[in-house]
């Protein structure tokens, strides 16, 4: 663990901010892509819609169309939400550097199970939240989607790299015990 968070920081220094000062971006290392980012931030007891309320992109801002999207985004991402991703997004670069080769091989032989080696990185934002909130909060979690039902010239699936910002506001990142354990029982799920 320690490992990890010494390479975070390591990672996150290295990377640095852009001339915009934004940190996060479209990276590939190691062979794994990071493709984008989305962001569901919950309101009050008000139950999440999906994909109405979704704010695209490492840094949405209201009324701006996100690169690759077609429609604007309905509003910014809160500044305790961009934190946490910055936060969670220099774990996930660490992960990218030093990814354990089940990963590899999951990706290797993954291919017939609409597997790539593409990651999205997600942020539940539930610091505007009411506490208790009403319906079931999403845990951070590490995950494969597969896009169903599967459509020509679109990505089969993404690696979600999910991560939850608390109504307390903290940020509750991927563990590298539950990665351990969905990366062991995918490779079990595809046959390897």
């Amino acid at each position: 663990m320690l490992k990890y968070i010494l390479l975070s920081v390591v990672m996150f220094s290295v990377v640095g901010h852009s001339a915009d000062g934004e940190l996060m971006k479209p990276t590939a290392i190691n062979g794994l892509i990071l493709s984008g980012a989305e962001y569901w931030p919950v309101h009050g007891s008000v139950e999440f819609r999906y994909p109405e309320d979704v704010l695209w992109g490492f840094y949405p801002k209201e009324g701006v169309i996100p690169d690759g999207e077609t429609e604007p985004s309905p509003a910014s991402a809160s500044p305790q939400a961009v934190a946490c991703a910055e936060q969670s997004y220099a774990k996930l670069l660490t992960f990218f550097a030093n990814h354990p080769t089940t990963l590899d091989r999951i990706v290797a032989i993954g291919q017939a199970h609409f597997i790539t080696n593409k990651f999205y990185l997600w942020i539940n934002d539930y610091s505007q939240a009411s506490d208790p909130y009403p319906f079931e909060s999403r845990p951070e979690k590490f995950w494969y989607w597969t896009r169903n039902p599967q459509e020509p010239n679109r990505t089969p699936g993404y690696w979600k790299w999910e991560t939850t910002l608390t109504q307390q506001g903290v940020c509750l990142i991927p563990s590298d015990q539950q990665i351990t354990s969905y990366l062991d029982l995918k490779l079990i799920e595809i046959g390897g």
